[in-house]
């Protein structure tokens, strides 16, 4: 959004989280969506439409409904996984409500409005925030490590494709508003979701679709190749490498798909090179009609957690993700987003930050196949990296 634009939202932003929990949603076609929150007991609710559940449909998409996310561990009631180590920053699943909303075209303008909220633009008090002390885990040296421990299972054939990621763990006084703004006006994503719980904060600048479900019809885009600089977009369009990548992970999501959709309609587009941000992206979307008395959370479930953030085969991959990392990667990897009746938008969880008290955390990673080379993975997960930890 322009700036006064995104001003006003901020207005709307104050005044609804103010109430207590809140959502900001930069999320595309569905527009620029601010929303107040109530939340759900989600502990018994893993497994069952029960928190991430439909809402009443009395307006347009993210108007009603419920907004959260399931982490990536969660994927543990809908895949089998191997058990995490440690315990996470915050909940493996938190979804909430939504009560007064706003959602403003792409002028800024309010489109739709429940209850009250102000539209005169709103300034951000003096931060106090400061620059915090990080560490990584694992280092340079274990992330390389790891990556030619996954190479040899390639070799082997235990798997086709592993993603491998890292964490950055910050602590000092830390500001989520402060680090979205700076994310959406210097680096925006399509499917980028901000929540304050009041408890703790979500920050999800993410580029990747898992799902778009409206009746029927469900999209995914699954994201495989990651590039930066001038030669950036035709490397990715030419890389033997790249396309073998997202090839098994399309493979993989047209399977996840098939086994809720109508026989012979799950379809996909040809690859594509996008810009998001600093970043280009090699996607392919990947669609499909579910089969009768299936609906967004039968199509939620076949895709979770997403393929593009495990490997192939699947079980396999996280089996071999358990052992390499040292870390459990709590919302990362999981999905943020929306529900409604019969419907839903729900990102894949990179580029994401979680914040509790004065710690965040911010993982990045990379898809790692037979002709990976352990030197360039680790610069790809630092690349991805670099712009959440200047946000910080």
């Amino acid at each position: 959004m322009p700036h006064r634009s995104t001003a006003v939202a901020l207005a709307a932003w104050h005044r609804f989280r103010g109430q207590g929990p809140a959502f900001w949603a930069d999320y595309g076609s569905a527009g620029t969506i601010v929303g107040q929150l109530t939340p759900r007991d989600c502990r018994d609710s893993l497994g069952s439409s029960g928190c991430g559940a439909p809402g009443i449909a009395d307006g347009p998409p993210w108007s009603s409904g419920s907004v959260g996310w399931y982490g990536y561990e969660a994927g543990a009631s809908f895949e089998r996984m191997p058990t995490p180590i440690g315990p996470r920053l915050l909940p493996d699943a938190w979804w909430a409500d939504i009560g007064d909303v706003v959602i403003f075209d792409s002028a800024g303008r309010p489109s739709f409005v429940r209850g009250k909220a102000s539209f005169e633009p709103a300034a951000l008090p003096p931060s106090e925030s400061s620059l915090p002390v990080s560490i990584q885990e694992p280092d340079d040296d274990g992330f390389l490590d790891g990556v030619r421990a996954i190479l040899g299972h390639l070799r082997r054939g235990d798997v086709y494709q592993v993603n491998l990621s890292r964490r950055v763990v910050a602590r000092g006084r830390l500001d989520p508003l402060r680090t979205w703004l700076r994310l959406l006006l210097g680096n925006r994503a399509r499917r980028a979701v901000f929540i304050d719980t009041g408890a703790g904060a979500v920050v999800s600048n993410s580029p990747e679709m898992l799902l778009r479900a409206r009746g029927s019809r469900v999209l995914t885009v699954p994201i495989k190749g990651t590039s930066a600089g001038t030669d950036a977009r035709e490397g990715l369009l030419t890389s033997a490498k790249e396309k073998a990548e997202l090839l098994m992970i399309v493979d993989l999501v047209r399977s996840d798909l098939g086994r809720v959709a109508e026989p012979g309609t799950v379809l996909t587009g040809g690859r594509r090179v996008g810009r998001v941000g600093h970043l280009w992206h090699a996607m392919r979307r990947v669609e499909a009609t579910l089969a009768p008395g299936k609906d967004a959370w039968d199509a939620f479930s076949a895709l979770f957690p997403a393929g593009s953030v495990t490997g192939a085969p699947r079980v396999a991959a996280m089996e071999i993700i358990r052992a390499l990392e040292p870390c459990p990667r709590g919302v990362y990897c999981g999905t943020v987003g929306w529900f409604g009746e019969r419907a839903a938008d729900l990102n894949v969880a990179i580029r994401t930050i979680s914040f509790l008290g004065d710690e965040a955390h911010v993982q990045t990673g990379s898809g790692i196949v037979l002709a990976s080379d352990p030197a360039r993975e680790l610069a790809e997960a630092k690349l991805k990296a670099e712009r959440l930890l200047a946000a910080l």
